[in-house]
């Protein structure tokens, strides 16, 4: 139903979603650059790494949610196994304080392993600056620092945090061919810089186009 029968152009689009936690994230980064460094036979640098994901580093404007995860991946693998390679390295008399000219590149995050990743959908109604609702296909938890990618021609990662996660039965009437068997709610927490400017981007994108004598009229008429 449309409200007071309104005129206006609705558009209702489902926007293809993959999801994963930001620990599968982090740990994908660090296990991949351990990989990287023993096939190129140079000295272990993560550096970069920890200063993107401000590990060991007060985040902040983050959620208490991300930073809890921060402080938890210094004492977790495998941050844990990197960091013991670095000493022995050390020890070797090899320097890891800066990067090899192989890995001398900014930093681009990727996403973890396909089998982390959780595919799905949102509807345009069900985003705005602060919170999103998705179908999706597994589950997550409350208060799980989450990564969200939006599938579009130009695609862009938000972080979040899980504020509800429930499944919908079997017989669920969401006609879909990844068939999601949970519907997720997160709160954008704004990790990363640029996160902010590409939702406000996206957002005005997909905004419907009012005609300005379609809205004057609306504007005049308190009925509507």
């Amino acid at each position: 139903m449309i409200y007071n029968k309104s005129t206006h152009p609705v558009e209702v689009k489902k926007i293809s979603l993959r999801i994963w936690s930001l620990r599968d994230e982090i740990e994908a980064a660090l296990e991949r650059r351990i990989r990287e460094c023993e096939a190129a036979g140079i000295p272990l640098y993560i550096d970069d790494i920890k200063k993107f994901y401000n590990i060991n580093s007060p985040v902040s404007g983050s959620s208490q949610g991300v930073a809890d995860l921060m402080e938890s991946l210094s004492q977790e693998t495998p941050l844990e196994e990197a960091e013991e390679i670095m000493a022995e390295q050390k020890l070797q008399g090899l320097d890891n304080s800066t990067p090899n000219p192989i890995l001398d590149r900014p930093y681009q995050r990727t996403p973890p392993d396909l089998e982390k990743i959780s595919y799905g959908f949102s509807l345009l109604s069900d985003i705005n600056m602060d919170h999103f609702l998705s179908f999706t296909k597994n589950k997550f938890l409350q208060g799980q620092s989450i990564v969200v990618e939006f599938l579009i021609p130009q695609s862009f990662m938000m972080s979040a945090d899980v504020t509800y996660c429930h499944y919908f039965a079997m017989r669920s009437r969401i006609i879909s061919s990844s068939r999601p068997d949970y519907r997720v709610q997160g709160r954008f927490n704004y990790t990363f810089n640029g996160e902010r400017e590409n939702l406000r981007n996206f957002l005005k994108s997909i905004e419907p186009e009012i005609p300005d004598a379609k809205r004057r009229k609306d504007q005049d008429d308190p009925l509507i």
